[in-house]
């Protein structure tokens, strides 16, 4: 009997980027084909568990650690709290000078020792592929070392695969400014950029910004070209063995198969090239939510609004007690409407907030809670859910791309800005605080969520969107690293 074939994902440990991952993982651990194993940093591990338990295959996936600090360990150890900012220039350059801190505190005795970990994975497996998370730096370089045969899956949409590459350098012109894993060339020296700097410019780009838009971008490029990690500790009077992370690793190349889970008409109009390949959105299998969470799904009697600003977002009592006022306005003029509001903040201990809202929370017509226990998707593929809110993070904007629910953003950093311009520009929904943000103010929110629940055109475009994600984003990108290994 041949030898099973192996599969390599390189991941970073965080649910934004993790999650696609995920996806395709549990497919090939499904369809048992592949001896599947993850290589990340130690928060993933419990989820790798998890995996296995869900699924319940013969042969699970085997979880590799990768040693060293995360994205979110080295936020926390430069300190730099929380990456909400304003739009605009002066608020963008904020938060890519936040990114840019937390990136600068990546020891090179760090670097080296999880480029090493991923390179020593890939020797002693030896994959028919490596499929790569795009900002795991670590592991694009050890492929690039090993010479892997490598597959990039991307959590985000078009444009941030492609931006460097279009046209006329559109990068400066065209396209409001958002960095994320590309390449430029400034002078002679190739330059990855792999950071956001959340201008929240419109599209199509307007001629007074451009100026602005082309200062970003340099910014961008000359603060990535002079940034130098944090230098170690000396070891017995020595520097223990290290390796610079700058210039980052670049994602994109033409050799390797790049997989993303949007398609162009969810996106700025792009030149793609054709090793970019658009599968959908990248989700998981879910149960229902009757088997769930059949007390949730008892409770969706109604058309409802669904609220969850992400994984990683905890409010202000300002900002909850501004969105809580805002949606009792939406009440007062929807009743027969319900709201589910994921909410990560101490609200029944607020006597402000129960002002606002506590009535309508006994009478059953908001439920608060702090953690949805099923999946999303199972909740959204009740079609219950008549508007999602969301702060614009990919993997919330392609879980509503894909049930067809209207969309009001709530951005508050980096990429979320791009997301509540695109949401704008295809007609699916609308930005939720385009005066107030990254805050809330509770009028300018009521009628935006107002103006989409009623807005036949959003609608119709919304659901549009749904028939055009019918097919299963998970089971492409599988089928096509399949095809990949084959060549």
């Amino acid at each position: 009997m041949a030898p099973a074939r192996k599969i390599l994902f390189l991941t970073n440990s965080e649910l934004g980027q993790c999650n696609v991952a995920f996806a395709v993982a549990e497919e090939f651990l499904r369809r048992g084909e592949f001896d599947v194993h993850i290589g990340s940093y130690s928060p993933l591990a419990g989820l790798v568990e998890e995996l296995n338990k869900r699924v319940g295959c013969g042969r699970p996936v085997e979880f590799h650690e990768i040693p060293g600090p995360s994205m979110t360990d080295l936020a926390i150890r430069s300190n730099i709290g929380l990456l909400f900012h304003r739009p605009g220039v002066k608020g963008a350059t904020r938060g890519f000078q936040k990114v840019s801190t937390a990136m600068k505190n990546w020891r090179p005795s760090e670097y080296h020792q999880a480029y090493r970990s991923c390179l020593a994975m890939i020797e002693k497996l030896s994959p028919d592929i490596v499929v790569v998370d795009p900002i795991l730096h670590v592991g694009l370089d050890a492929c690039r070392t090993a010479k892997a045969r490598v597959a990039i899956l991307w959590p985000v949409p078009l444009k941030d695969v492609v931006i460097a590459i279009q046209p006329k350098a559109g990068i400066f012109w065209k396209y409001p400014v958002y960095a994320s894993p590309f390449l430029l060339r400034f002078g002679k020296k190739p330059l990855t950029l792999s950071l956001s700097t959340g201008s929240g410019f419109p599209f199509p780009l307007p001629w007074k910004l451009i100026l602005k838009n082309i200062y970003l971008v340099f910014r961008v490029i000359m603060t990535l070209t002079i940034g130098k990690s944090e230098p170690d500790e000396l070891q017995d009077g020595k520097k223990p063995e290290g390796r610079n992370p700058f210039p980052l690793v670049n994602a994109y190349s033409k050799e390797s198969l790049s997989l993303t889970p949007a398609f162009k008409e969810l996106d700025f109009p792009l030149h793609v090239p054709a090793n970019v390949i658009s599968c959908g959105p990248i989700l998981r299998k879910c149960p229902p939510l009757s088997t769930s969470d059949p007390e949730l799904e008892a409770w969706l009697t109604k058309p409802t609004v669904l609220i969850s600003l992400g994984s990683h977002v905890r409010l202000s009592e300002s900002i909850a007690v501004e969105m809580a006022k805002g949606v009792r306005m939406v009440i007062a003029e929807r009743p027969d409407m319900k709201i589910l509001w994921k909410l990560k903040y101490d609200w029944e201990s607020s006597d402000e907030f129960q002002k606002v809202l506590g009535a309508f929370i006994t009478a059953g017509w908001v439920k608060v809670v702090s953690w949805i226990q099923a999946d999303i998707m199972s909740v959204l593929e009740t079609g219950r859910i008549a508007t999602y809110v969301h702060h614009g993070g990919a993997n919330s904007y392609f879980e509503a791309c894909k049930v067809g629910a209207p969309q009001v953003i709530l951005p508050q950093w980096l990429d979320t800005y791009d997301c509540a311009t695109r949401v704008e520009w295809i007609g699916i929904g609308v930005n939720g605080s385009r005066i107030a943000a990254p805050g809330v103010e509770a009028e300018e929110f009521s009628k935006a969520l107002l103006h989409v629940m009623s807005d036949e055109g959003i609608s119709a475009k919304s659901a549009a969107v749904k028939d055009l994600c019918k097919g299963e984003g998970r089971i492409e990108a599988h089928d096509r690293m399949i095809e990949f290994c084959s060549n």
